[in-house]
């Protein structure tokens, strides 16, 4: 018997004796618990993260109303302002007490106002002391963000009036009742929904590395061979479970993005497009394992390639990344969206081809 022959019925018995050892790899179900940790509760995770990269996007939350100490004008205009925002304004005779109570978070800022009116010709200065936590930072920011643009208007419109042939300008301002961009919207479909399917396919590839290059390092491929399997049939089954558990694992991803309330269309096409990236990154990390041998080795070249890869995929339109986001928002043809999965699909069936060559002529060399 030919044993270089591939034998579908050999690769599935290695591929299911690698999935019972999965369920045994620490390092493998740790990855899995952190991402189901992130699908689970993503709808949190996009409203924190989201503030930090851009604060605006808490604009229009509920939130709780922060409470300001104010030293020194307590009667004026902007005090009137924070009185009707979504802020609880605290009189204070002297810096000293409000710090007190800043430093004990009685209050959550403090803001001083001079006694300086719209209605002067001075600089009003205003001096306004934030907690050292970004996040409450952020959300106090943008509650005292209303009234001082208020109060900003209120004071300029009173002060450009004296100007000498002060004439305001008649700019025609476009508003858009639709298409206005969302934050939070962004991160879902740009970052949070490619990243999430796609981590299942970059492990793949490392742990085929770890499956590979274990028989080598353990010397357990002699013991393998001996039996009437090829290296073409131990590598293929490694390969195959890798590749399997990678689209099963993005699919429970996006059901629990569901239950979230983030919508996601075209879910069939998605899980091609993961099922076809993680073939490619696993046969890439089979080619890698079988040349090297080394696990170190495998896994630093492995890494080069992956980031590689990444920094590419932002180079063109429809990189796997973006052709995940474009399906979710349904914002793709199917002809083009097709054209682009086809194309990878060939990507995928030539590296298959490659690593069917490479394993061959590795086997020669045992």
């Amino acid at each position: 018997m030919d044993k270089n022959k591939v034998c579908p019925g050999k690769i599935l018995s290695i591929a299911r004796r690698e999935y019972n050892g999965l369920l045994l790899e620490k390092t493998f179900v740790l990855s899995l618990l952190v991402q189901l940790f992130i699908a689970s509760f993503s709808a949190f995770l996009v409203v924190g993260l989201t503030s930090f990269y851009d604060p605006m996007a808490l604009q229009g939350m509920q939130m709780k109303e922060s409470k300001i100490g104010v030293i020194g004008d307590g009667e004026g205009e902007l005090f009137k302002l924070m009185k009707i925002s979504d802020l609880e304004p605290v009189k204070y005779a002297d810096f000293g007490e409000a710090y007190n109570d800043f430093y004990d978070r009685e209050i959550d800022a403090i803001i001083h106002i001079p006694n300086e009116t719209a209605e002067g010709n001075n600089l009003i200065d205003l001096d306004i002391y934030l907690p050292r936590s970004e996040l409450k930072a952020t959300i106090v920011s943008l509650q005292l963000k209303k009234p001082l643009e208020k109060f900003e208007q209120s004071v300029r419109s009173i002060r450009t009036a004296r100007l000498d042939g002060y004439t305001p300008l008649n700019i025609q301002i476009m508003r858009w009742d639709k298409g206005t961009s969302s934050s939070k919207l962004e991160f879902i479909y740009v970052a949070l929904l490619p990243l999430l399917v796609f981590t299942p396919a970059f492990i793949s590839g490392g742990l085929v590395i770890d499956m590979i290059t274990e028989e080598f390092e353990r010397k357990t491929l002699d013991l393998l061979l001996a039996s009437p399997v090829s290296l073409l049939d131990v590598v293929g089954g490694k390969t195959l479970v890798a590749t399997a558990i990678s689209p099963v694992q993005s699919l429970a991803w996006m059901l629990l993005l569901g239950l979230n309330g983030i919508g996601i269309n075209n879910f069939t096409q998605i899980l091609l497009i993961v099922a076809i990236v993680s073939l490619i990154l696993v046969v890439v990390g089979s080619i890698i394992a079988a040349l090297c041998r080394e696990r170190g080795t495998a896994q630093l070249f492995y890494s080069l390639v992956l980031i590689l890869l990444f920094m590419s995929s932002y180079l063109y339109t429809n990189s796997p990344l973006n052709l995940v986001s474009r399906l979710a928002l349904d914002s793709i043809g199917y002809v083009e969206a097709f054209t682009w999965i086809a194309g990878y699909m060939c990507l995928a069936v030539l590296l298959l081809w490659m690593l069917t060559s490479i394993v061959e002529k590795e086997h020669m060399k045992i």
